[in-house]
């Protein structure tokens, strides 16, 4: 099947796309010639023993009388960067809590308007550790003002996993049996790959979750209510994945080994050379992961007046290869501007069979028949991904021009196969069926991307363009054995066409007055979008919308420890493809799937209170939230003739999430931390399935206690508890979970590399178990798939370094006014 896009549909807006991408040459030539008096100061703060960079830090500039000018936080890479700084002589001052305070004293004049204050390493504080924090390493959690930051490196949960199990880890995040993501009750997540969307994502994030080795991974951030410049997409917020690149000067890799029982492999390669003006990195990363899942349901309804039962046993086995390969290099194109281009390609395979036995009870609880059904799906996946960058500032200081265009394509095949036979309540032979499901999915996305920001004294203001195009195809057919051949049932089959086409402008301003930090965005979308369903009849949705998404952050400082934020943002959640598509899987027949091509947009209104406060010990944040949603996509089910479910999707009328959220971290003395974390909501949902009214109302609790000693021997132990109350879901209940992983890392090889040991569940008690009610039906489920899994992982770094440059040029005697280190 060959994908490409309709040329009749939305050509204006794919016109006017083409056109923008011409844009950042007309804006790089018209670049301001002028320059400003004021000048900047930089620099990085990195932890001295360690050499890890250190986050979040203080750093304020004072006059030589000791009057304050300013002061800021290091960013996540420990970089600060002061801007519109007049000239004169000022003492920068830079602290943070557990470690010594530097000075560096800076000069700013009309002719050396830019001060590079390089690296700078803070000590340990040698005095009053039992009320201070003492951080030696980059903690594996970390709390920014409008994110939370997973670190993943020296997680022990990084070792041998996927992406899934590490986002298991992260305070207010659940994850479902087949691998779907909610996050703070919702499971409408956007997913973000280095801050930006991905093709490789896909219209299913929790197969890629799957695929995706934790080791490629450098931190994870939750991000609940995000701005402006960010996708409106997601109803609980993003959660941005931020991969390994290395960026150090000379040849550098490291090398990923990992084995766990039952057959789960993983390793990976990373490379990169930087030389001169050339960063070139590539990276070839594999995993193979065997799981078994196991299961059982239980029916009970009536039909035509008469009450039957019956009982659903699952015993299976999941297969699931894949392999990734990176290439990519960034070029230096003079003093201010860098080029960079890269390429991901990734191949995907895996098989699962599945042993279904249904027994048939009467009305008067006796055997009726009995169903034993063997299930076979083989699938295959190609993905791969080219994205360019351009980024360039200005001679004018503090303005910087960026441009991202992507392309990605998706080819995936999977074949369901059915083998049923089927007896009497005595054994005798009834039925036999030979069935089989083939699948092609095709899919393309074309990003583009200009950003625009410049500083302004104390404030900040960025604008920017983003234009998605994209078309998914789904052919899927359903044939049944005659005893001579397939033949296919073309009422059961279908292709059906996905177009979404959305072309989006956007604004923020912000900045700092005294103790109040803030930021408004206005984000304005125009969306066409089209379901065509073209076999066995045609048939066409289009739906146009033009949303206008507004933004707003603020925060008060009360002082250096405690902070008071608030936050507002428009969201949507758009139903993807494969809610969309009216295909109906067949794979259980007494409980089908299918999706609605009539869906409309969800709207959200998202409203958020934190309070942060650094206490002796730690940091505790704590806050509220408060969700309202219109035209709610949620999966509903409808009674079938002869007692089958269809489940799909359809819009509830409206619905409310109320929640609070607890983070506290503790460090206790110099071997001892905890990362305690709870969310409580309440759920209210009201509309209307298959003429029932839905509604759900009730509270869900969720709470993880993650903790790490450092053993005797240089060992790093690490444990997570999870605990997910019972709660409420349209037409059923969902009942408790919990779960308690296990690791300990021991670094080797004077540091340069470590072994690891964890354990997964180690109780076995990760069980999904919920309840489903009809007016003429209920159901009673409970799944497991295998989570107790022992991990053993060897981790090893290379770095040759060529020639250090003279880090002290420029520290103390003022800089040159190209910029370049910022």
């Amino acid at each position: 099947m060959t994908l490409f896009f309709n040329p009749s549909m939305h050509l204006r807006p794919r016109l006017l796309f083409l056109l923008l991408l011409l844009f950042p040459l007309f804006a790089y030539a018209q670049q301001n010639q002028s320059s400003d008096t004021n000048g900047k100061v930089g620099g990085t703060l990195i932890d001295a023993e360690t050499e890890e960079p250190i986050g979040f830090a203080n750093v304020i500039i004072y006059t030589v009388s000791d009057s304050m000018i300013t002061g800021t936080t290091t960013d996540i890479d420990g970089k600060f960067l002061f801007e519109n700084i007049a000239p004169g002589d000022y003492r920068v001052e830079m602290s943070f809590i557990g470690y010594d305070t530097e000075n560096r004293e800076v000069e700013i004049s009309e002719i050396e308007r830019v001060f590079s204050i390089g690296d700078v390493s803070l000590g340990t504080a040698g005095q009053d550790l039992d009320e201070v924090v003492v951080t030696a390493q980059r903690a594996v959690m970390e709390l920014g003002l409008d994110r939370k930051v997973f670190n993943v490196e020296k997680s022990v949960a990084a070792a041998g996993g996927s992406a899934e199990d590490l986002l298991r880890q992260l305070p207010s995040i659940s994850v479902d049996l087949e691998g779907n993501v909610s996050l703070r009750g919702s499971g409408n997540v956007r997913f973000l790959i280095n801050g930006r969307p991905s093709g490789l994502v896909g219209s299913d994030p929790a197969t890629y979750l799957k695929s995706l080795s934790s080791t490629n991974i450098e931190r994870i951030e939750v991000i609940t209510n995000p701005g402006a410049a960010y996708d409106p997409d997601g109803t609980a917020g993003l959660i941005n994945i931020v991969l390994k690149n290395k960026r150090e000067d000379g040849f550098n890799a490291s090398i990923n080994l990992n084995a766990g029982t039952g057959n789960k492999f993983d390793g990976s390669l990373d490379m990169n050379w930087r030389k001169g003006k050339f960063n070139t990195f590539a990276g070839v990363s594999g995993r193979s992961d065997e799981r078994f899942f196991r299961g059982f349901r239980d029916q009970s309804g009536i039909i035509e007046d008469s009450t039957f039962s019956r009982r659903f046993t699952f015993d299976g086995d999941r297969i699931r290869k894949s392999t990734t390969f990176k290439l990519g290099t960034e070029y230096n194109l003079g003093k201010r501007a860098t080029l960079g281009l890269q390429g991901n390609y990734q191949l995907e395979d895996g098989e699962s069979s599945n042993d279904r036995v249904t027994n048939f009870f009467n009305s008067s609880g006796e055997l009726d028949r009995v169903s034993t059904r063997l299930e076979t799906e083989p699938s295959d996946e190609t993905d791969y991904e080219i994205s360019a960058d351009y980024t360039t500032t200005f001679k004018k200081e503090g303005r910087k021009l960026s441009v991202n265009v992507r392309y990605s394509e998706n080819d995936e095949f999977e074949q369901e196969n059915y083998d049923e036979t089927i007896v009497d309540g005595n054994g005798n032979l009834l039925e036999t069926l030979l069935q089989q499901s083939p699948s092609l999915e095709d899919r393309t996305q074309v990003v583009g991307q200009l950003d625009y920001e410049q500083q302004m004294g104390d404030f900040k203001f960025s604008a920017g363009w983003r234009s998605t195009l994209q078309e998914l195809t789904t052919d899927s057919e359903f044939a049944t054995f005659d005893g001579n051949e397939f033949i296919v049932s073309e009422e059961q089959s279908n292709l059906f066409t996905y177009e979404e086409d959305i072309h989006a402008v956007y604004a923020s301003f912000g900045g700092q007055i005294d103790a109040i930090t803030f930021s408004t965005g206005l984000r304005v979308e125009q969306a066409y979008t089209t379901s065509l369903l073209r076999e066995p009849d045609v048939e066409t949705f289009e739906n146009d919308y033009f949303k206008i998404y507004p933004s707003i952050f603020a925060g008060y400082a009360f002082d250096e420890n405690t902070t008071l934020q608030a936050s507002y943002s428009r969201r949507i959640n758009r139903a993807r493809s494969g809610a969309l598509n009216p295909f109906v899987d067949r794979g259980d027949p007494f409980n089908l799937r299918s999706g609605n091509p009539f869906l409309l947009p969800e709207l959200i209104n998202s409203f958020e209170l934190n309070v942060q406060q650094r206490h002796g010990l730690g940091t505790l944040t704590a806050g509220v939230y408060f969700r309202q949603l219109n035209d709610i996509i949620s999966r509903i089910s409808i009674s079938q003739p002869g007692g089958v479910t269809l489940s799909t999707r359809g819009n509830l009328d409206q619905g409310r999430n109320y929640g609070i959220e607890v983070i506290n971290t503790l460090r206790i003395g110099q071997k001892l931390e905890f990362t305690a974390s709870a969310n409580g909501y309440k759920s209210e949902i009201i509309g209307r399935a298959d003429d029932e009214t839905v509604d759900a109302n009730g509270y869900l609790f969720s709470g993880r206690l993650q903790g790490g000693y450092q053993l005797p021997g240089d060992i790093q132990a690490q444990f997570t508890y999870f605990y997910r109350s019972p709660g409420v879901r349209p037409q059923g209940q969902i009942k408790t979970i919990q779960s308690f992983d296990l690791g300990f890392r021991k670094e080797i090889l004077d540091k340069k590399g470590a072994i690891t040991l964890r354990v997964t569940d180690l109780f076995n008690t990760r069980k999904y178990r919920f309840d489903t009610e009809l007016a003429s039906l209920t159901t009673s489920s409970e799944f497991q798939r295998e989570s107790r899994i022992v991990y053993v992982g060897f981790q090893y770094s290379l770095q040759q370094l060529t020639p250090e440059r003279n880090r002290n040029a420029n520290r103390n005697g003022g800089g040159g006014d190209d910029g370049g280190d910022f």
